[in-house]
C-alpha cells in the first residue's frame, strides 16, 4: 500500500493510483526501448508495429495521468512538474516509435555503424531501468542521486558513440538522397532518446526536492 511519506501528498488513495500509472507509463517506455534493440539486433522491422501500439498505450496513460492530476492527485505545487514528466515520457516514447519507422523504411543498417547503434540502443534500454529506480526512490523515501548519476555517465558514453557515428558516416555510400535523409532522421532519433530520459531523471529530482 502507498504510503504518504512526502508532505505535498494529500490522503493517499488519488496519489497512489497516479504513482501506479507512472510506473506503468515507465514499464511501457522500457519494453519499448528493449524491443527497439531488438528490432535492431534481429533486423526485424516488422516490430515497428509492437512500438506503435505501446506508443498509443503511453499516450493513454500520459491521458489518465492528466485526468487524475485535474481531479486533485497531489497539491497544486508538485502537479505542473508530475504533468511535465509524464509529458517527457511520452515524448521518450514517441521518439523511439520514430525511430522504428525510420528503421522500416531502411534496407537494414550498414555494417559500419550497425553494432554502434545496437549499442546505443541497449544503453537506452539501462537508462530506463535506471530511470525506473530513481521514480521509486521517490516515494521509497531512498536516495536517487546515485540512479541519475548513472543516467548521465551513459548520456556521455552514448555522445562517445555519435562521435564514432559520424566518423564512420564517411564509409558508407549512399544511394539516393532519400535514403541519406532517412538514416540520418533514425540516427538523430535514437540518440535523442537518451536525452529526453536524462530530461525525465532532472525533473525527477526537482520533484524529490519539492517533495521533502
Amino acid at each position: 500500500m502507498f504510503r504518504d511519506i512526502k508532505k505535498f501528498l494529500v490522503g493517499g488513495e488519488k496519489e497512489e493510483e497516479i504513482i501506479n500509472l507512472f510506473k506503468e507509463h515507465i514499464e511501457k517506455l522500457s519494453e519499448a526501448s528493449e524491443t527497439l534493440k531488438l528490432a535492431i539486433e534481429s533486423d526485424d522491422a516488422s516490430l515497428n508495429y509492437e512500438i506503435c501500439e505501446l506508443e498509443r498505450t503511453g499516450d493513454i496513460i500520459r491521458r489518465d495521468i492528466a485526468l487524475g492530476l485535474y481531479e486533485g492527485a497531489f497539491l497544486p505545487g508538485v502537479r505542473g512538474n508530475l504533468y511535465r514528466l509524464a509529458e517527457l515520457l511520452d515524448e521518450c516514447l514517441d521518439l523511439i516509435e520514430d525511430t522504428s519507422v525510420y528503421f522500416s523504411l531502411l534496407n537494414g543498417l550498414h555494417p559500419a555503424i550497425r553494432d554502434l547503434c545496437l549499442r546505443i540502443a541497449e544503453i537506452n534500454c539501462k537508462m530506463v531501468d535506471y530511470l525506473y529506480e530513481a521514480f521509486n526512490s521517490l516515494y521509497q523515501d531512498s536516495d536517487l542521486s546515485d540512479k541519475t548519476i548513472k543516467i548521465r555517465a551513459k548520456e556521455q558514453e552514448i555522445d562517445g558513440l555519435k562521435r564514432q557515428i559520424h566518423e564512420k558516416m564517411f564509409d558508407i555510400e549512399i544511394k539516393s538522397f532519400w535514403e541519406g535523409s532517412i538514416l540520418l532522421k533514425f540516427l538523430d532519433s535514437l540518440i535523442s532518446i537518451s536525452d529526453k530520459i536524462e530530461d525525465s531523471a532532472d525533473l525527477i529530482q526537482v520533484l524529490n526536492v519539492s517533495m521533502r
